[in-house]
């Protein structure tokens, strides 16, 4: 068997793993991208509709302390009418009433807690969210330095812009590589084939390579 066909086969795998760990490195780069992209989407879009949610909550929480205090009264002047009921059967109906109002004005506590909660939980997100970006560019910065054709992102593009730039330029290099790997099974096969007198086709590099060591 040839021995120089053999070795350029071993070189052929060499160099197909060598595309292979490369193309790898890319797409865990690109799922870091993308992971980059959704949190400043998530904050971006947060910051747009922050204005009209801050206002929609605090209608929710006027709204909840209105109704608070309405059931609270109601629940005052059930309590008071059943104190003066003047017979067992308007006591009994009263103390019933008494206990449905007293009822509603639980129920609207619960909201008014739920509606200050929410409120609450907005305004925490306002404050922390935005103080993601920094680390969010860091993480973006990580990656651009493995990527000589892509710029930084503290250079002046937007984030979102960033990832967007990033993503592309790793699906044509990774679509290279990929093209690559392709043009390099398509030889070793030819190679192996050759060598064996049997089709390989079909096989990965490291397979051809296996049954001609094999043989």
């Amino acid at each position: 068997m040839d021995v120089r066909a053999i070795a350029d086969l071993r070189e052929l795998a060499r160099r197909d793993n060598e595309l292979a760990a490369n193309a790898e490195r890319l797409r865990r780069l690109d799922a870091d991208v993308a992971a980059i992209r959704t949190r400043a989407e998530q904050i971006d879009g947060f910051s747009t509709a922050y204005p009209a949610e801050e206002a929609k909550r605090r209608d929710a929480v006027r709204g909840a302390e209105t109704e608070v205090e309405q059931r609270r009264n109601e629940a005052a002047r059930a309590r008071a009418a059943a104190e003066t009921a003047r017979d067992e059967r308007q006591r009994e109906l009263a103390e019933r009433a008494a206990a449905r109002a007293a009822d509603r004005a639980t129920v609207a506590d619960t909201r008014l807690e739920r509606a200050n909660a929410e409120r609450d939980k907005l305004e925490r997100d306002a404050a922390t969210l935005p103080s993601e970006l920094p680390a969010l560019r860091e993480r973006a910065c990580a990656v651009s330095g493995e990527l000589p054709g892509v710029a930084d992102p503290a250079d002046g593009l937007p984030l979102i812009d960033w990832c967007a730039h990033a993503h592309t330029e790793l699906f044509v290099v990774t679509g290279q590589i990929d093209a690559a790997r392709e043009r390099i099974i398509r030889e070793a096969n030819e190679l192996a084939s050759m060598l064996l007198g049997d089709p390989t086709y079909g096989s990965t590099v490291a397979q051809a390579l296996a049954r001609v060591e094999g043989r």
